[in-house]
């Protein structure tokens, strides 16, 4: 058996390399292609502040992720879709892959979706407005509101991550399952046909957001682990986190760079770091595994973000009631009733209006990281040492 387990990681190793390396081909292609001449692209700006007498843009669309600047007197344009001219020359094969920076010309500003304005128009609030746009279609957030959840210690919550898309597997299946039982013979396999239906319905929805890099290692590690669910005694484990973080950069090289992916990662290791050592019950899932990711996570994010306030301490329990809410909302703003909670809402966020920059020394970091390794996959075994040596004392 443990055999056939390492046989097929190896055969997923080599589909991995396989398709990092035809996907590397592809790129280059495409880039050759692209600095071959000025080029007009269709993107969304995600990123818009003031630097001295110039605005600085970050531009994203699904392919590429760039900065310009301009000196034209814009006006709030965050989150808009553009179409602007590309001065490629100087862009090199790297810049291609992760980001660069280009001159541009003729910036216009498209019309905004529909889907948007549905929802927009539900709240009075443009903050509001901004935190249910991110929350549901991966727009950018307002620097002001980035404060604040970070302050909260929430930002996971709303960069749209694994926990969403779980929580929207578990809705998806909710809904499907009543309709499939309905129309469907009984003999099929309910959970293999509406896994694959889900799934398919998950790959739109990360199409539809631009493929966020925690929302991809997400929907790679549920391919994967539906793909192995049947001959793999277990589908939580170190191995499967390893080779979706692997495939995820093999179709996205420019995850090597993304603080997101990293944290992504880590936050899922931490995940199956805790099932490891303790059971898999409702209490353990729904209440302790919050206020354990909260604490064992810390360290972590604040290497990169040193945003605290004594308010992150409500952070776990907040990540309970995200999971209601989640749902909750997309069903109320469906009905034309989204502003319900907005009162909330706001308040809360004003909890972050102040906070204080704490960042984890870089040895620190380090040395967590190798404990956090080594408890992973030697920690039985330094267990199964120190009772050993404690028991032969004990008896001396």
């Amino acid at each position: 058996m443990i055999k056939k387990i390492q046989k097929k990681w190896f055969i997923l190793l080599f589909a991995i390399l396989a398709v990092f390396f035809v996907n590397i081909c592809y790129k280059y292609n495409e880039y050759k292609n692209f600095i071959s001449k000025y080029q007009f692209v269709k993107a969304k700006i995600v990123n818009q502040y003031k630097k001295q007498n110039h605005w600085v843009l970050k531009i994203k669309n699904n392919t590429l992720t760039f900065y310009t600047t301009t000196k034209d007197d814009l006006k709030d344009i965050l989150n808009q879709n553009i179409e602007v001219g590309v001065v490629t020359k100087k862009i090199s094969f790297w810049g291609f892959l992760t980001s660069f920076y280009a001159p541009t010309y003729h910036l216009g500003v498209l019309d905004k979706p529909k889907y948007k304005s549905f929802v927009q128009e539900q709240h009075k609030n443009k903050y509001i407005q901004n935190l249910f746009c991110a929350l549901f279609f991966g727009d950018s957030l307002y620097h002001k509101t980035r404060i604040q959840l970070a302050n909260l210690g929430i930002s996971y919550l709303l960069a749209l991550s694994g926990l969403h898309l779980a929580i929207l597997s578990g809705f998806l299946y909710f809904l499907f399952a009543p309709i499939y039982s309905f129309f469907v013979k009984p003999y099929r396999n309910k959970n293999i046909d509406l896994g694959i239906l889900i799934l398919i319905v998950l790959f739109c929805y990360l199409w539809f957001v631009g493929f966020p890099p925690s929302l991809v290692r997400s929907f790679v590690m549920e391919v994967l682990a539906f793909l192995f669910a049947f001959s793999l005694r277990n589908v939580v484990s170190f191995e499967l986190l390893f080779f979706s973080a692997l495939m995820c950069i093999a179709l996205f090289p420019s995850f090597i760079i993304s603080i997101g992916f990293f944290l992504s990662v880590s936050g899922v290791f931490l995940i199956f770091l805790f099932f490891k050592y303790f059971k898999a019950t409702w209490l353990n899932g729904v209440i302790v595994l919050p206020i354990y990711l909260f604490f064992s996570m810390f360290l972590i994010s604040h290497y990169f973000f040193g945003n605290f306030s004594i308010y992150q301490f409500l952070s776990p329990f907040i990540s309970i009631v995200f999971t209601i809410f989640y749902p909750l909302e997309i069903l109320l703003h469906l009905v034309g009733y989204g502003d319900i909670m907005d009162k909330v809402i706001e308040f809360y966020l004003n909890l972050g209006n102040s906070g204080e920059n704490i960042y984890t020394p870089k040895i620190v970091f380090y040395i967590y990281i190798f404990v956090l390794l080594l408890v992973a996959f030697w920690g039985d075994n330094l267990l199964k040492f120190v009772k050993s040596k404690f028991f032969n004392i004990q008896k001396q």
